[in-house]
C-alpha cells in the first residue's frame, strides 16, 4: 500500500474540516437579520448540528429566535445565553461547552455577532457535539460583519485600524505581529475590528523575517509557512505581510492582511507604502497612558504610574524600620482605591521585601524598588509582573537591577 506524500496528507487534512466547505463570505447578505439566517442555512449545509439567528434586545429581554437549521431544540435555551453573553461583551467568538440532550454527549456552542438592528444585535449561535475550537475561529472569520455601527467590538486598541484595513484591501483577517519580550505576539482580528486570537510565534517566522527586514510580499498555501498555518486553518487562501517600523528607524513588528480569495496583485506595494505611516499610528494607539517622568527630586506621580500598569489593583508600600505600611492604592485608571489589601497581598508584599527581588502568584505580583519601596499590581486578565515591569522602564533603565525576570518568576 503506498502511503500519501506528506504535503498530500495536509491537503487532505484541510480538505476534512466542515468549514472549508462553507461559500466565500462575500456571498453572504451585508443586512445582519439575512446574513444570520443565510449563515443558519449554510452552517447546517456544511455539516454542523444546529445553527440559531438570535435576536439579542438591548432591553434586557429574552433573545428572539429569527432563523434555525438542524436540531435546534436541544440548544435553544443555552443559545440564548451565549448569544447575550457575544452581544454584550463585543467579542469576535463566544464559545462554551454544555451538556447535550444524551447523558456522556456534550454540546459547544460558538456565538458570533453579525450586524446590529434599531433596538438589539443579532448574533449567529452553531451548536455542535463535535466542534472544535479552530472551527468556531474559522465560522467568526467567516459571518464577521463589514459594518459595526452601534455594535460594542471588543478589539483592544488597535480595533479601529484593523477595520479601516480589512475595509480598504477587501481582507477577511488582519495580523498584528509585534516584537514582544519572548518571541512575536500575534493580534488576530477580523474584518469588524474585533480580536479573534492572541498567540505567541518564534521570532524566527516569516512575521520574523518581513518585520527584520522591513520588507513586504505575498504568500500563498499558507498552511505550509511557519508562522501562518493559523491563517491558513481559518480558510484564508493568501495573505500579505510588511515590517513596521516606529518612525525612527527601529522595527517594531509586522503587520499581515489575509483573505479567502486573492488579494490585489499590488497588495504588496500598497502596504508598503502605507507602512511608514502604520507603525507610528500602531505605537500611538498602542500607548494610551502617559508616561510618567520623574520630578527633578526623583518622585513620580502614583496616578500616571497606576495607569501606565494598567491593572485592577495597583498599590506601593513603604518600608518604616521592620513594618511596611501602604502609601497608597490606584485602580486601572489611576482613580486612587480605598479597600484595604488582602491576605495575598500582604504576603507577596512581605515576601518581595524579604527575599529582595520580585514574587508572583496566579494573578498579582509584589516587587521590591531600592530598599524601601514595594510595588504590588493585581489583575486575573493580566501577567502583573510584565505590567509592572514595562512600566517601571518608562521611569528609569532596568528597574530589577539586572534580576533574571525568570528568576523573578520562580523566586515565588
Amino acid at each position: 500500500m503506498r502511503l500519501a506524500a506528506p504535503r498530500t496528507l495536509a491537503v487532505m487534512e484541510r480538505r476534512r474540516r466542515r468549514t472549508d466547505h462553507l461559500p466565500h463570505p462575500g456571498l453572504l447578505p451585508a443586512e445582519p437579520l439575512g446574513r444570520a439566517r443565510a449563515a443558519c442555512d449554510l452552517a447546517a449545509a456544511a455539516g454542523f448540528d444546529a445553527s440559531l439567528a438570535i435576536h439579542v434586545p438591548d432591553n434586557g429581554s429574552q433573545g428572539v429566535l429569527c432563523g434555525a437549521s438542524g436540531r435546534v431544540e436541544p440548544s435553544i435555551d443555552v443559545a440564548r445565553g451565549v448569544a447575550r453573553s457575544a452581544a454584550h461583551e463585543g467579542r469576535a467568538l463566544q464559545l462554551i461547552d454544555a451538556d447535550g440532550p444524551v447523558r456522556g454527549i456534550g454540546l459547544r456552542h460558538a456565538a458570533v455577532p453579525v450586524g446590529r438592528t434599531e433596538d438589539g444585535t443579532i448574533v449567529l449561535v452553531v451548536s455542535d457535539s463535535r466542534l472544535t475550537r479552530r472551527e468556531g475561529q474559522a465560522l467568526a472569520t467567516w459571518a464577521a460583519p463589514d459594518a459595526v455601527s452601534g455594535m460594542r467590538v471588543r478589539g483592544g486598541a488597535c480595533a479601529g485600524i484593523t477595520r479601516r484595513l480589512a475595509r480598504d484591501h477587501g481582507a477577511d483577517v488582519v495580523v498584528l505581529a509585534l516584537f514582544a519580550a519572548s518571541g512575536i505576539r500575534l493580534d488576530v482580528h477580523v474584518r469588524s475590528g474585533a480580536m479573534l486570537h492572541t498567540c505567541r510565534v518564534p521570532s524566527d517566522t516569516v512575521w520574523g523575517e518581513v518585520a527584520r527586514h522591513g520588507a513586504a510580499f505575498t504568500l500563498g498555501d499558507l498552511a505550509m509557512h511557519p508562522g501562518t498555518a493559523l491563517l491558513g486553518s481559518l480558510g484564508m487562501r493568501t495573505a500579505a505581510l510588511v515590517g513596521l517600523e516606529n518612525g525612527h528607524g527601529i522595527a517594531i513588528g509586522a503587520l499581515g492582511i489575509a483573505s479567502v480569495g486573492d488579494l490585489d496583485i499590488d497588495i504588496a506595494h500598497h502596504l508598503l507604502a502605507d507602512a511608514p505611516a502604520l507603525g507610528p499610528e500602531v505605537m500611538a494607539r498602542l500607548s494610551t497612558t502617559s508616561v510618567p517622568v520623574p520630578a527633578p527630586d526623583g518622585t513620580v506621580d502614583l496616578r500616571l504610574l497606576a495607569a501606565r500598569v494598567g491593572c485592577r489593583r495597583f498599590a506601593m508600600y513603604e518600608r518604616v524600620g521592620t513594618e511596611l505600611h501602604l502609601v497608597a492604592a490606584h485602580g486601572p485608571d489611576g482613580t486612587p482605591l480605598g479597600a484595604h489589601p488582602d491576605e495575598l497581598e500582604t504576603q507577596l508584599v512581605g515576601w518581595a521585601a524579604q527575599k529582595g527581588v520580585g514574587v508572583v502568584s496566579d494573578d498579582a505580583a509584589a516587587v521590591l524598588i531600592g530598599n524601601h519601596t514595594v510595588l504590588y499590581a493585581q489583575d486575573p486578565g493580566k501577567r502583573a509582573l510584565d505590567c509592572l515591569r514595562l512600566a517601571l522602564q518608562d521611569v528609569r533603565r532596568n528597574p530589577f537591577g539586572g534580576e533574571d525576570l525568570a528568576d523573578d518568576e520562580r523566586a515565588a
